[in-house]
Order: structure tokens, then sequence, then C-alpha cells
């Protein structure tokens, strides 16, 4: 099985980055746990890109460039409800923010940026890069 996902992993990648959905449609594609394919790729020395949450993988960090989040100005109460539910110790999961994200019909980054807006901390992310 994992000379399966190697190849997969290596097919998803492009010069040296592998982007956060293609970890993730590997590891869905080979029923791998998404840690997983993160481990290989890093075995593999592909840095992991365009987080869905929006928290890294952007652009350069020295130039402020490589995340995506932004805290959302005006929280939804079911939103924050949700996210402050969920959040243990001031943190809470990205497989978590994904479970919000579906349940309320809205992109994945606007959870990140939910979290953010109301200081949440995402971690741990499901493929271990963070």
């Amino acid at each position: 099985m994992t000379d399966a996902i190697v190849e997969r992993v290596k097919q998803r990648s492009h010069e040296g980055d592998l982007p956060c959905m293609a970890a993730h449609t590997v590891a869905w594609e080979t029923g791998a746990a998404p840690a997983r394919v993160g481990s290989i790729a890093d075995e593999l020395g592909l840095i992991v890109t365009d987080c869905q949450v929006g928290l890294f993988g952007y652009g350069p960090k020295a130039e402020g460039k490589s995340k995506l989040i932004r805290p959302m100005p005006a929280v939804p109460a079911d939103l924050k409800a949700r996210i402050e539910a969920r959040a243990k110790e001031g943190r809470i999961t990205c497989l978590a923010c994904w479970d919000i994200a579906r349940e309320l019909n809205i992109e994945r980054l606007a959870v990140g940026n939910a979290a953010d807006a109301i200081g949440i901390k995402i971690r741990p992310c499901q493929l271990g890069a963070f």
C-alpha cells in the first residue's frame, strides 16, 4: 500500500510542492490516513502548500504572504458557537474546522477566518504540517 501512496503523492506534487487538497485526495483515493500522506510527503522532501483553512503555503513568509487567513470582521453566532464548542484550551483541530464547514455548508477558509477572529488557534493539522 505504501508504494501506491508514494506514487500518488509523486503524481500529485509539482516542483517540490504538494497542495493540501492534493494530499487529501491521495488519502481518500488510497484509504490512507491524511497523517500518513503528510509523512510520505516529508520523506520525499515535499512541502505541503495551499492549506485549506488558510494557515500556510501561499507565498513567501518573509513577505507576509504565507497565509490567507484573515480575521473575520463579524463572526456569525452559530459559527462562533460551533467553533467554541469544539475548541479546547484555545485550540480547535483542522478536522473539526472541516466538520464545521461541512455542517454549515461554508468554505473551510471561512471557518479558519472565524477561528482567528475569536482567538482560537487551529492545531493540529491533519497532514502533520503543524
